[in-house]
């Protein structure tokens, strides 16, 4: 896809994700209305929010780029006669938007469904008054400037954002922790994956690790990083722009990939 293209996308990604962002600000301000959801047990919940801004995002999608497919975290998906996919997280960090916490976002992403690779991307992070997009090969940006990630060549001045991952990795938590605290400046858990990414991009941390997500919680974030410079992938190895199968992603500066890689891949290799 070329940069107009691929331009274009990202332009509709922008708005999809302010218009998910009004309502889910609405409905923080008006916190006292929600009645909260458990949807799989007490770590993931929902509420009218969560619906209402991801109809919101479907809205501006389907006004404006009416034959592609969308995948939503809430509403399923619908299928597309391009090879367009939209991924979409009307509101990645739940928990933290119920608690009234600044760390959630609202992630719109456009991948190509052939190889899942992310031609566009937007993250709005709306308490902190910060929207990020980026584009397949045309940049990343944020608050009106093309993004390039810090050089920090030393893990031991590194601030690196993780979350615990699916179910079948969160007993590994402590082992991650073990394995990052002695070797970095610090380490945060801020509980959305599209925010720690979002933060990657723009300097506000220097690495995330955030194993166990699906596409409509990362794939807007990956490229956001990729496209400021950093480097992308899971514990299998580089996926440059494209969407790791596995669903685990680790984003950082080139020069701490490689070391933040063999510091987890142990951790992990006995998981099925």
């Amino acid at each position: 896809m070329g940069d107009i293209a691929a331009a274009e996308l990202m332009a509709v990604a922008r708005h999809a994700a302010e218009a998910g962002a009004r309502v889910a600000m609405h409905w923080r301000e008006n916190a006292h209305q929600l009645r909260i959801e458990e949807k799989t047990g007490p770590r993931d919940l929902v509420s009218r929010a969560d619906r209402e801004s991801e109809d919101a995002i479907v809205a501006v999608l389907s006004g404006l780029r009416p034959d592609d497919g969308v995948l939503g975290e809430e509403h399923g998906g619908k299928d597309g006669a391009t090879d367009v996919l939209w991924t979409i997280d009307p509101i990645d960090g739940t928990t933290n938007y119920l608690y009234g916490r600044s760390d959630w976002a609202v992630s719109v992403a456009a991948l190509r469904r052939a190889d899942r690779r992310v031609l566009a991307a937007a993250v709005a992070e709306p308490t902190v008054g910060r929207m990020t997009t980026a584009c397949d090969g045309g940049g990343a940006w944020s608050q009106g400037r093309r993004l390039a990630m810090p050089v920090r060549d030393s893990l031991d001045t590194a601030l690196i954002e993780v979350n615990f991952g699916a179910d079948n990795q969160r007993h590994l938590a402590g082992a991650v922790i073990d394995v990052l605290v002695p070797h970095t400046r610090d380490v945060r858990r801020g509980g959305s994956a599209a925010s720690a990414l979002a933060q990657v991009a723009t300097g506000r941390a220097d690495a995330a690790w955030v194993p166990g997500l699906q596409s409509w919680d990362g794939a807007a974030g990956l490229l956001l990083v990729a496209e400021a410079g950093g480097v992308v992938g899971d514990l299998d190895g580089e996926t440059a722009g494209h969407w790791p199968a596995t669903g685990d992603v680790l984003a950082a500066s080139p020069a701490l990939w490689p070391s933040l890689h063999r510091l987890l891949a142990p951790v992990y290799a006995a998981v099925v």
